[in-house]
């Protein structure tokens, strides 16, 4: 009984040591291709860890409007001796809005926004103007001359009077209109008052005729 003890143990060490040892390799081994796959975009993470998403595109840029250019349409407005002449903006018309035989109104207007109205006016008499919260500057004309500027805001309607110069007869040119209705339409305004001509009627123009010598 002494003798089989040592036989058993030297047999159970020998079953354990077979149980640990690591099976075989069969078959060939893969061999590595040496490529690295970069990832995708979406997938590249940033140095923060997280996956960027994608850029959105730029959006459209909006078209800018093109700038008013002037018609061949002019309006002439006559008083006693001189006339106020000036050239309409594309897309613009005009009417006779009132006066009377000693003074008149012309009305000028874009034909898709009747709501702005720019008023040319005859005044028989001197025009004249006061009032509190007026105010008054000069504004040049394209003929080099000097017309005064009055302009009064109340609330968000701007009341706007360019008074000319006598040339001898009085004319204005204003409006009455909103703040954004002004702003709308000041390019055009502006185009027209480049065009602006005053003078003396051609049919008040006297020839002296020539005289003979002696």
């Amino acid at each position: 009984m002494k003798k089989l003890f040592p036989l058993l143990l030297i047999l159970a060490l020998l079953l354990a040591a077979c149980g640990t040892a690591a099976p075989p390799k069969t078959g060939v081994p893969e061999q590595d291709s040496g490529e690295v796959q970069a990832p995708s975009p979406s997938e590249t993470p940033d140095a923060a860890g997280e996956t960027p998403l994608p850029e959105a595109d730029d959006p459209s840029p909006v078209p800018e409007a093109d700038p008013p250019v002037l018609s061949d349409e002019t309006v002439t407005l006559d008083g006693i001796s001189s006339y106020l002449r000036v050239t309409l903006p594309e897309g613009w018309t005009w009417e006779q809005a009132g006066g009377t035989p000693k003074g008149a109104v012309y009305a000028l207007y874009p034909q898709t926004d009747t709501a702005f109205k720019v008023e040319l006016q005859y005044w028989p008499e001197r025009f004249g103007m006061c009032g509190t919260g007026v105010s008054f500057q000069e504004y040049p004309l394209p003929d080099g001359k000097r017309a005064t500027l009055a302009t009064e805001q109340i609330g968000e309607e701007l009341m706007w009077t360019l008074i000319l110069p006598e040339s001898p007869d009085s004319f204005t040119i204003q409006f009455s209109a909103s703040q954004a209705l002004y702003e709308a339409h000041r390019a055009e305004l502006e185009l027209l008052l480049s065009s602006l001509q005053q003078g003396v009627r051609a049919e008040l123009t006297v020839v002296q005729p020539a005289t003979a010598d002696g």
